[in-house]
């Protein structure tokens, strides 16, 4: 298989100096946003949710992605919030777009194909929504979109591809963090954006509410 080179995925994070001060949950069992936290460097539970996102989607009626992203990631926070009420919950929803095509997670090697086959060649959206909830109430949201340019794949690198990686239940159809990143000619945005989980305004705000401190000292 032939690996594109042309976009490399930028390193783990380095573990960020600070020292976490209170209780911090991450209601996903996102083995990614898992590795994004723990490459950060914070202390932090994983709680699941078990809201029913299919049931949440309907109800919402529109195709605006943000307004989705962000009300499915608040609706997984609160969900873990209200039996974790000292906890700061922090909930977090992705969506993969192109051209008002929602592609929801793959499951099968042919579903894979299809979706990669319409990926090829193109430039489509990832986008995250993050809620961050206290005492069963959102305090704090943010949205990002990251833009993603594929190279042109014939079938046998798409075929390959996915043997390679198996990416049945990743958000596009590709893992960005694994073999993934090297499909893409071009990015433009956050890493962590793609991947799921957009870190630095986490950071910044759990640092505004004093729940993570921040260090000049070196680990």
């Amino acid at each position: 298989m032939r690996i594109y080179e042309s976009y490399k995925a930028k390193p783990s994070l380095n573990k960020r100096n600070f020292r976490t001060l209170k209780s911090i949950i991450l209601a996903s069992g996102s083995s990614i946003r898992k590795k994004i936290l723990d490459d950060s460097g914070m202390i932090f539970d994983i709680v699941l949710s078990d809201v029913d996102e299919s049931e949440i989607k309907k109800s919402l009626q529109t195709s605006d992605l943000k307004l989705i992203c962000l009300s499915l990631a608040k609706a997984k926070a609160i969900a873990v919030s209200i039996k974790n009420p000292d906890s700061y919950v922090i909930g977090s929803d992705q969506i993969c777009c192109f051209e008002n095509e929602i592609f929801s997670k793959p499951k099968t090697k042919e579903n894979c194909f299809k979706t990669l086959s319409k990926l090829s060649g193109n430039t489509h959206h990832q986008n995250c929504g993050i809620s961050i909830c206290l005492d069963g109430k959102e305090i704090w949201q943010n949205y990002d979109q990251a833009a993603l340019s594929m190279k042109v794949l014939s079938d046998n690198e798409i075929n390959s591809y996915i043997d390679l990686d198996e990416p049945l239940m990743a958000c596009g159809a590709y893992k960005f963090e694994s073999q993934g990143s090297s499909l893409f000619e071009e990015i433009e945005g956050d890493d962590s954006t793609i991947k799921g989980l957009t870190l630095d305004p986490i950071l910044n705000f759990l640092n505004s509410k004093n729940v993570i401190e921040f260090s000049a000292e070196k680990n």
